[in-house]
C-alpha cells in the first residue's frame, strides 16, 4: 500500500473502525471512481459502515483485499496464521500454476483478500475471456472468515465491473476448508477445478498462539486420510485438501512454511501427495515475503509423463532457476540443497544411534521447567547449569559469559533447582536426571551442526537444544562425527527449510540420530583427538585451528571431496 493509504488505514483502526470498515471505505472509493453505483446491486461489502477514504488513496480492486489483511490486528494474523500476499509473487506463482493447467475453473481454499483469485483473473483475461464469465464462472473461494468473503466478492466484482456490476454469486463460500473440502459448496463444478491455488494459513504446532488440540489433529488425520504427526503444520493439510479438490489433470499450487520441506511430521502428507500427483515444480521464496518473516516455498503438483525435470524458481521475483533432475520419492529438501550450493555427499555408514541415543525436550519441558530455573547466586540447594542454544558455540560454552535468552528473560547463569523440582515435579525431575549423563549437545538455527561436549553429564538441556548420550569413553567420537563437514552437508539435504532462516539448520533428535558414522576408524579417531582439543582450546587462534584440523580429518574419514571442507570451513562462526 502506499504511505498515504498505510496512514489513514493506520488512523482509522485507532479511532475505531474495524478492518471490514477500512476495506468498505477503499471498495466504496474504487467505485465510485469508475462510476460504479455504491448504494444498489453492488457486492454487500459497498454497503459497510460509513468510512470514507480520502480522495488522494490509491483504490484499485486490489487494494481492497490487501487493506483488510493488513489491518487485521497482530495477534489476529499471528493466531490464525495469515500472511498476506503481494500481488506481483501471488500473480507470478498462478502465472505458473494455471500455465500447466487445463483451461477451467479455480478454487483457492484459503482465499483471504482474493489475491491469487485476482491474478487467476488477470491471467484468463489475458487469454481473452469476457471478464464477466471470468468472475462468474472461473474464480471459486472458501475461508472461515466472513470478512474475507466479503472482501473477496468486492475484489472481483470491482475488477469484472464496468458500467454495471458483475458479482461471483454462489462462487464464494464461509466455510473450513479443511473440514468440508470441496463439499462446501452446494453445486461445484462437473468433475472438480482445472487448478487449486493460494496461501493458506500457517499454523505452527510448536507456538502456543497456534496450536491445535489433539481432537483436532485427529479429526484431520481421519477427514483425509493420513498419518501426519501432531506437530504438521495446518497448511500442508491444505495440500491434501487441494488435491482432493483438483480434476483429471488438474494443477495444485500453495504457499507453504519452508519447514514443510523437512518437518519429520509432515512426512506422510508429502509422501501421499507424490502418490497422487508428480511434483513438477518448486518456488523457493525465502525470507521477508511476509512480514512474520517466515521463509516460505510453494511446491506444483501436476500429473505428468515419467520422470520429469522438476522446475525452480526462486525470490519475491519469482527469478527461474535451472531445473534439476529428481526421482519420485526422492527427499524434498535436497531441492534446496541443490539450489543453495550445498555439496552433496553419499555417506554408506552405521547409523549414529547404534553408538548412542538422541533425545529433546518438547513443550512440557520447557515450560515445565520455567518455575525450577533461578540465576546461580539465588540457588540454595543442589542445582545444575541449563544450557539454551544461544549458549552453544563448536566445542565452547558460553554459560556465565554474556547473557541469554530463556522463557521471555535474560540470564546470566540460569540452573535448574533439582531439589525444588524434584518436589514440585517428580516426573519432569526424572527426565531431567536421565539428562545429567555424558553427552554431547547440538544447537539448532545453525549455519553447520555446533556441538558441546558434556563428558562429566553435568548440564541440562533447554528445549529444543538435542541431547545425544553415551558412554563417557565415546563421547569425543560422537562430537567429532557430528561436527565433521559431511555431517553438515548431509544434514542441509535431508532437513534444510526446517529452521527459521533457509540458510540455518533445524534437525530433530531422530534426524540426528540417523547421521551415519565415519567407517575410517584412524581419521576419525584423530579428528576426535582434535575435537578435545578444541573443547580445551582458551585463545581464537587455537580454538580456530583445531576446528580446521578437525574438519580435515573427519573429511578422510567419512572419504569425502574437498569441496565439502572447504564449504563447511567457510560457514563456521567467529570465536565470541
Amino acid at each position: 500500500m502506499d504511505t498515504a493509504t498505510t496512514l489513514w488505514a493506520q488512523k482509522s483502526l485507532r479511532d475505531g473502525f474495524s478492518p471490514l470498515d477500512v476495506a468498505a471505505a477503499v471498495a466504496r472509493r474504487a467505485a465510485h471512481q469508475v462510476g460504479l453505483p455504491v448504494n444498489t446491486f453492488g457486492p454487500e461489502l459497498i454497503s459497510c459502515g460509513d468510512l470514507d477514504a480520502p480522495e488522494e488513496c490509491e483504490c484499485g480492486p486490489e487494494l481492497v483485499g490487501a487493506v483488510y489483511e493488513q489491518s487485521l490486528d497482530s495477534s489476529t494474523r499471528r493466531n490464525s496464521g495469515v500472511h498476506y500476499t503481494p500481488v506481483a509473487v501471488a500473480q507470478r506463482l498462478t502465472d505458473i500454476a494455471l500455465g500447466k493447467a487445463p483451461q477451467g475453473p479455480v478454487c483457492d481454499p484459503a482465499v483471504g483478500g482474493g489475491s491469487f483469485l485476482l491474478a487467476a483473473a488477470n491471467f484468463f483475461r489475458q487469454l481473452g475471456i469476457p471478464p464477466s464469465t471470468i468472475v462468474e464462472e472461473l474464480l471459486w473461494g472458501i475461508d472461515v472468515d466472513p470478512g474475507a468473503i466479503l472482501v473477496s466478492e468486492a475484489v472481483l466484482a470491482l475488477w469484472a465491473s464496468d458500467d454495471h456490476w458483475v458479482l461471483p454469486e454462489g462462487h464464494l463460500v464461509v466455510a473450513d476448508s479443511l473440514q468440508e473440502g470441496i463439499s462446501a459448496f452446494q453445486s461445484p463444478p462437473d468433475g472438480g477445478f482445472a487448478a487449486v491455488i493460494g496461501n493458506p494459513p500457517f499454523q505452527n504446532q510448536l507456538q502456543e498462539q497456534t496450536v491445535r488440540t489433539l481432537d483436532d489433529t485427529n479429526n484431520l488425520r481421519e477427514r483425509w486420510d493420513t498419518s501426519a504427526g501432531p506437530y504438521a503444520d495446518s497448511a500442508g493439510f491444505f495440500l491434501l485438501v487441494g488435491v482432493s479438490m483438483l480434476a483429471e489433470k488438474g494443477v495444485l499450487l500453495m504457499i507453504q512454511p519452508q519447514s514443510f520441506l523437512s518437518a519429520s511430521d509432515s512426512s506422510p502428507i508429502r509422501e501421499e501427495l507424490e502418490e497422487k500427483m508428480d511434483l513438477v515444480g518448486m518456488w523457493l521464496g525465502g525470507a521477508n515475503i511476509f512480514e512474520a518473516g517466515v521463509h516460505v516455498c510453494a511446491p506444483v503438483f501436476a500429473f505428468a509423463k515419467g520422470e520429469p525435470k522438476l522446475e525452480l524458481w526462486e525470490g519475491r521475483g519469482v527469478k527461474v532457476r535451472d531445473s534439476v533432475e529428481r526421482h519420485k520419492g526422492a527427499s524434498w529438501t535436497e531441492i534446496f540443497s541443490a539450489v543453495s550450493g550445498v555439496p552433496s555427499v553419499d555417506l554408506r555408514g552405521p547409523e549414529l544411534g547404534k553408538i548412542c541415543s538422541a533425545t529433546a525436550g518438547f513443550r512440557d519441558q520447557f515450560y515445565g521447567l520455567k518455575e525450577y530455573v533461578s540465576e546461580k547466586h539465588l540457588c540454595k540447594g543442589e542445582w545444575a547449569p541449563l544450557i539454551t542454544v544461544g549458549m552453544i558455540d563448536p566445542f565452547r560454552n558460553r554459560w556465565g559469559k554474556g547473557t541469554f535468552r530463556y522463557a521471555n528473560h535474560s540470564w546470566a547463569e540460569p540452573v535448574v533447582d533439582l531439589l525444588a523440582l524434584k518436589e514440585g515435579n517428580p516426573e519432569l525431575f526424572n527426565w531431567v536426571k536421565d539428562r545429567l549423563r555424558p553427552k554431547v549437545l547440538v544447537a539448532t538455527q545453525t549455519k553447520v551442526l555446533e556441538v558441546l561436549p558434556d563428558p562429566e553429564g553435568r548440564l541440562v538441556p533447554s528445549t529444543p537444544v538435542i541431547s545425544v548420550e553415551c558412554d563417557q569413553e565415546n563421547v569425543w567420537l560422537v562430537a567429532a562425527a557430528l561436527s565433521s563437514p559431511a555431517a553438515s552437508a548431509r544434514a542441509f539435504a535431508r532437513a534444510a527449510g526446517a529452521a527459521m532462516s533457509s540458510d540455518t539448520l533445524k534437525l530433530s533428535a531422530t534426524q540426528v540420530a540417523e547421521i551415519p558414522l565415519p567407517e575410517n576408524t584412524l581419521e576419525w579417531e584423530n579428528g576426535a583427538k582434535h575435537a578435545k582439543q578444541a573443547y580445551l582450546a582458551n585463545s581464537a587462534s587455537s580454538w580456530a585451528t583445531c576446528l580446521q584440523e578437525l574438519g580435515r580429518q573427519m573429511t578422510k574419514a567419512y572419504e569425502v571431496d574437498n569441496d565439502v571442507f572447504e564449504w563447511w570451513s567457510g560457514r563456521l562462526p567467529a570465536w565470541r
